[in-house]
């Protein structure tokens, strides 16, 4: 090896290092402050249950997070075999379409085909899982066309890889965004309701919803952007930042 690539190696080795010292710091302070507000919180009272803890009352919207949640373990899986095997390498701008788009396709097919009990009885329009996809592909393709540019011009980052475009964000990535919404929101959901059901309201408990909303923002945008570095055509500039300030603002 030469004295540069040393020197790059003992520069790259101390900046995770540091890295992993500001993670771990604001991971521990996160996790205290939850530790500390859950201490306050008063607990409901057991009575008769009319739905699992956590559950969403309206059935429809039950048997579409479970389904979104069941969806999310395929694609999941087919990403792990793909950066673990490193297909990518061979793909150009229609392989990326070809895997990103049975992910999103997913989610507006199967819950049709395989509709529970409770959803045969509604008109496609008024179920759950029409609303849940609408909304998400709106917030999707807002997410993708504007806000993608705070990750260019803020955190200086960069898709390399030869894509379909749109706004110079790579089509393939909005029909993935829909996947990853999908999950998140129903992630999202069961714990806002757990909390709901477990705790007596008030200002307590308000906050201590708050707190868990925001670690769990700030815990998956960093767990995306961890995950992502063995894709190496997305790049930052500032790797520090990105992970530190930039999961905070995502």
């Amino acid at each position: 090896l030469s004295m540069h690539s040393l020197l790059n190696a003992k520069m790259a080795s101390g900046d995770m290092e540091s890295l992993g010292r500001a993670m771990g710091a604001i991971f521990a302070t996160m996790g205290a402050v939850l530790a500390a507000s859950n201490l306050t919180l008063t607990r409901k009272k057991v009575t008769k249950r009319t739905k699992p803890r956590g559950a969403a009352v309206n059935l429809s919207k039950r048997r579409g997070e479970a389904i979104c949640l069941k969806l999310a373990a395929v694609w999941i899986a087919a990403v792990v075999v793909v950066i673990a095997t490193q297909a990518y390498e061979s793909w150009g701008p229609w392989g990326y379409m070809g895997f990103c788009t049975p992910c999103a396709l997913l989610y507006v097919t199967v819950p049709y085909i395989f509709p529970g009990e409770e959803e045969r009885q509604l008109p496609w329009k008024d179920r759950y899982i029409t609303k849940a996809n609408l909304w998400m592909a709106i917030f999707s393709f807002i997410g993708n066309y504007w806000y993608t540019h705070y990750f260019y011009r803020v955190l200086k980052a960069r898709y390399t890889f030869d894509a379909h475009r749109l706004n110079d964000v790579p089509i393939c990535l909005y029909l993935m965004t829909h996947a990853y919404f999908m999950f998140y929101h129903a992630m999202s959901n069961f714990a806002i309701r757990f909390i709901r059901d477990a705790y007596a309201a008030g200002k307590r408990r308000f906050f201590f919803e708050c707190a868990v909303i925001g670690a769990m923002s700030y815990a998956t945008a960093f767990g995306e952007a961890l995950t992502i570095c063995a894709f190496p055509y997305y790049s930052f500039q500032d790797r520090y930042q990105a992970y530190t300030l930039g999961s905070a603002f995502y």
